[in-house]
């Protein structure tokens, strides 16, 4: 506690003198962090996809259109598999990603499926999140909010930690499971906060 409190006296006192220096760099916001977060990777999940439904199949005048932003399309699940720290497992064909672009222009992921691992347990997953635009050579990012629902017992550490996600495409050729054109995989990396 002593040494935060002199690295706190110590930032807070240098703030002061720039200020009273009338250098211009003080009003910028400067603050050490107490208690930064790391990340563990947990699982791996390769979500398999079939070719997008579009929500509007006519064409009709508003082209996707809805009261939150753009829908012009919904990507159903069809499979996949997870591979977790102490588990592995499937994705439960059923579920889908239900994309909107906002009035602003930011994408929301909004992913809603089932992991059935392989000792049978179903752990529900809502995974949500914004797509960064693409930066120059870089390309776009996702950056995901993964919540768990699982049972009492074995997985439900999943109900009781804070996680983070990244969705990666294309996925990298070893782990991709798609079958043909109408396929299209993305690898959900998932990582616990601690």
């Amino acid at each position: 506690m002593t040494t935060r409190r002199s690295l706190l006296g110590m930032v807070l006192a240098a703030a002061v003198a720039t200020t009273a220096h009338g250098d211009p760099t003080a009003e910028r916001w400067v603050a050490p962090a107490l208690d930064p977060p790391r990340f563990e990777l947990v699982m791996r999940i390769v979500v398999t996809c079939s070719s997008p439904e579009p929500m509007d199949p006519g064409g009709a005048a508003g082209k996707g259109a809805s009261k939150d932003g753009q829908r012009s399309r919904i990507w159903p699940i069809i499979g996949g598999r997870v591979y977790g720290k102490d588990f592995q497992g499937t994705v439960v064909p059923g579920g889908g990603d239900f994309p909107v672009t906002r009035p602003d222009g930011v994408t929301v992921v909004d992913a809603l499926y089932r992991l059935r691992t392989d000792d049978g347990t179903t752990i529900i997953i809502h995974n949500k999140g914004l797509a960064y635009p693409a930066e120059g050579a870089e390309p776009r990012k996702y950056r995901l909010v993964p919540e768990f629902t699982a049972p009492q017992g074995k997985y439900d550490w999943l109900n009781k930690q804070v996680f983070v996600s990244t969705l990666v495409v294309p996925v990298p050729k070893e782990l991709q499971l798609a079958k043909g054109p109408n396929e299209n995989d993305r690898l959900i990396e998932v990582y616990r906060v601690l």
